[in-house]
């Protein structure tokens, strides 16, 4: 077996992503590079300890072989005993004792323990002897592969249980929340003193807060649990940017926050709700992460490349270079532990860029440490026939 052959076994099972795929290319690789008379895999999946997978690949010789054919069904009965009753040290020594002369069985181990094993079989009494250290080389290729499949499927259950945990939680917390905004405007009415209208106002808008919060976890949930769907239509976005902005009126007073705007009238083709959210969720950012006394710009344009551009700039915080390359990812919040001002959910600005990946668009930020930020994003004016996501 020569390293040609080796590395086209390798690069054949690194581009195995599941374990009926890894066994079936085990089993034809095998016998292609020993000339082995049959080739079988068991494999166990890891996460339940049970076996998942089971294949075996014969060839004209091997089924004209009784012998051999009897032998095989002799080795996978005892070796499935041995995996119901047997631990790793026992299971190892039992697999090396049968490989020998015409036989090769090697287990895949991994993190200690045993994910399945490898059998090989042929009517040649050395062909354990000329193969047994090649087969062994490969093995190990084989076991770093299924630890790679195996933690990518672990980690894709633990998404989505999380993302069950995070649906079902944020809805039992809306119930509370909306019961909570609900009575603090039913008491506004009948409150007179000023003071204790003003500590109502501010249970109000934090419970407000938090259910925009609640919202966007809630999102995030959809999100990645499946695809974004939109239905794009025409935005005037100088009126509808216009009309967002007056929301945030009381918001930026409490800061003294100055808006300064310069909107130009462009029309675009996108999802009115998460067009409106992407606005959203830029501006309240800005002013979130401001400083009192500051002010907020905003402008809209079309850039060279004939795409929306909306552009935000505050005075605020920053962000460091460290954490400008993971703020748009999932629940990450850059470090803000000396600020203790404001902290936000993780989860704004990662579904801003979910949503213009869908649209076609990218968003992106320019930012130093105590010097404030700029957001942008960039909307085509005309459909892109395919768009790529990148990260800025």
């Amino acid at each position: 077996m020569n390293k040609k052959a080796i590395y086209n076994f390798v690069t054949k099972i690194n581009a195995v992503k599941n374990l009926k795929d890894m066994a079936d290319t085990i089993n034809t690789e095998f016998i292609q590079l020993t000339g082995a008379y049959a080739s079988w895999v068991s494999l166990i999946n890891w996460n339940n300890n049970q076996v998942e997978v089971r294949k075996i690949l014969t060839t004209e010789r091997f089924k004209q072989d009784k012998n051999l054919e009897k032998e095989v069904k002799n080795i996978k009965q005892t070796i499935s005993d041995f995996y119901k009753n047997f631990g790793l040290e026992e299971i190892y020594e039992h697999l090396s004792y049968m490989s020998n002369t015409n036989k090769i069985l090697k287990p895949i181990i991994y993190r200690n323990n045993i994910l399945g094993y490898v059998g090989l079989i042929s009517a040649d009494k050395n062909f354990n002897k000329n193969y047994i250290t090649e087969v062994e080389i490969l093995i190990e290729y084989i076991s770093a592969r299924l630890e790679i499949i195996t933690l990518y499927d672990e980690k894709r259950r633990n998404a989505r249980e999380r993302t069950e945990f995070l649906a079902s939680v944020s809805h039992e917390f809306k119930t509370p929340l909306n019961a909570i905004i609900g009575f603090c405007d039913l008491l506004s009415e009948n409150i007179e003193n000023e003071e204790n209208l003003k500590y109502l106002h501010n249970i109000s808008n934090n419970s407000v807060y938090l259910m925009s919060l609640i919202k966007n976890i809630l999102e995030y949930a959809r999100s990645d649990s499946q695809p974004l769907t939109i239905k794009k239509e025409r935005i005037r976005t100088k009126q509808l940017i216009n009309e967002i902005l007056q929301n945030f009126d009381e918001m930026r007073k409490e800061k003294n926050i100055t808006f300064n705007y310069t909107l130009s009238d462009i029309i675009v083709n996108a999802d009115l709700i998460r067009f409106k959210q992407l606005i959203y969720n830029l501006i309240s950012n800005a002013i979130k992460f401001s400083k009192e006394n500051s002010s907020v710009s905003i402008v809209t344009y079309v850039n060279r490349k004939k795409e929306f551009v909306f552009e935000i700039r505050d005075k605020g915080d920053g962000i460091s270079k460290k954490d400008i390359t993971k703020i748009f990812n999932f629940f990450t919040q850059v470090n803000r532990s000396e600020l203790k001002r404001q902290q936000g959910s993780g989860v704004g600005l990662a579904l801003c860029r979910k949503i213009l990946q869908a649209h076609g668009g990218e968003i992106y930020v320019k930012s130093k440490l105590h010097q404030g930020s700029t957001f942008w994003f960039t909307l085509p004016l005309k459909q892109k026939s395919k768009s790529k996501s990148k990260s800025e």
